[in-house]
C-alpha cells in the first residue's frame, strides 16, 4: 500500500548536499542559541509555511509550462519535500541573525533575553511575510498574464476554514477551554482547517486529485456514502483532519505549560502540516484560472 505523497523527488546531489550541511550547521546554532519559543514566534512562523506551499505551487506550475517560471537553478529547492528543508534553512537564517543582533556574545554563551526573542519573533514575522507577498505576487501576476486569475475559490476555502475553525473553537471551549490559552493551538487548529476546506473544495468543486494517500482513502470512502451525491465527499476529510488536529492540541497543551519552547516548537510543527499544503492548494486554485 502506498503511504507517502506522490510526486515526491529528491533533489540532484549538490543540492541536497547543500540543504543537508546548511540544516546541520542552523540546528547546531540554533541549539546553541538556545533562543525561547512562544506563541508569538508561531504566529511570526505562519507566512513561511505558507511562503513554503506557495513557492512548490509555482513549481509544479512552472513544470507545466512551456517556458519555466522558476529559474532552473532554484527549481531543486522548491520540489517536494526538499522545500519543507529550504523553508527552514531560510528560517533558521533569520532567526540566527535576529538574535546575534541584540548580544551575539551572550548568544552564543547560551543566554538569551526577552529582547532577543521579541527581536527574532519580529523578524521572522516580516522577513516571512515580505518573503510572502513577493511569491504571492509572482502567483497574481502569473495568473493575470495567462488571463486564468481565480480569486473566488481561494476566498471561499478561507472563509470556510475561518468558519471550521470558528465552530472547533467553541467546542474545544466547551470542554477544553484551558487548551485554547495558547496562541500556537489556534495557530493549529486553523492550519488544518484550512487545508481541509481547501483539499474539499479541490476535490468536489474544481476536480482535482490527491496526492496523499490516506486522505484519498477518506475521501474515496466518503464517495461510497448515500451523502456523496449531495455533499460530496471532501466533508469527511474537513472532519477527519479537525477531529486530529484537536487531538493533538489537546495532547500538546500540557507539554507547553511544563516546556514553553518544545511545546510550541511541537505546535509550530503541526501547524506547518497543515498550512504549507493549504497554501499550495490555495495558490494552484489561482494559477488554475475559473473552474
Amino acid at each position: 500500500m502506498q503511504v507517502l505523497p506522490s510526486g515526491l523527488v529528491v533533489p540532484p546531489l549538490p543540492y541536497a548536499v547543500g540543504l543537508l550541511v546548511a540544516t546541520a550547521v542552523l540546528g547546531v546554532a540554533l541549539a546553541r542559541l538556545g533562543p525561547g519559543v512562544t506563541g508569538r514566534h508561531v504566529l511570526a512562523l505562519v507566512p513561511w509555511m505558507a511562503a513554503g506551499g506557495a513557492a512548490h505551487a509555482l513549481h509544479q506550475y512552472s513544470a507545466v509550462r512551456p517556458s519555466p517560471v522558476v529559474p532552473p537553478t532554484v527549481d531543486p529547492l522548491v520540489t517536494a519535500p526538499a522545500v519543507y528543508v529550504t523553508t527552514f534553512v531560510a528560517v533558521g537564517v533569520v532567526w540566527v541573525a535576529a538574535a546575534l543582533s541584540v548580544d551575539g556574545r551572550a548568544a552564543f554563551e547560551g543566554v538569551t533575553s526577552p529582547a532577543a526573542d521579541e527581536r527574532s519573533a519580529r523578524a521572522l514575522g516580516g522577513v516571512g511575510a515580505v518573503v510572502l507577498v513577493g511569491l504571492a505576487g509572482v502567483a497574481v501576476s502569473l495568473a493575470l498574464d495567462a488571463g486564468s486569475a481565480a480569486f473566488l475559490w481561494p476566498a471561499v476555502s478561507v472563509a470556510g476554514a475561518v468558519v471550521a475553525t470558528l465552530l472547533t473553537y467553541g467546542t474545544l471551549r466547551a470542554y477544553r477551554p484551558a487548551v485554547l490559552a495558547h496562541l500556537a493551538v489556534v495557530v493549529a487548529l486553523f492550519a488544518h482547517a484550512l487545508d481541509g476546506v481547501s483539499t474539499a473544495v479541490g476535490v468536489d468543486v474544481l476536480g482535482t486529485g490527491e496526492r496523499t494517500p490516506i486522505p484519498r482513502m477518506i475521501m474515496d470512502f466518503a464517495g461510497t456514502l448515500p451523502t456523496a451525491p449531495y455533499i460530496g465527499q471532501g466533508w469527511l476529510f474537513v472532519l477527519a483532519k479537525l477531529v486530529v488536529a484537536s487531538g493533538i492540541v489537546v495532547l500538546l497543551a500540557d507539554y507547553v505549560d511544563e516546556d514553553p519552547t518544545e511545546g510550541n516548537l511541537l505546535l509550530a510543527f503541526v501547524a506547518a502540516v497543515g498550512l504549507g499544503p493549504a497554501a499550495n492548494n490555495l495558490t494552484l486554485f489561482l494559477l488554475s484560472g475559473p473552474a
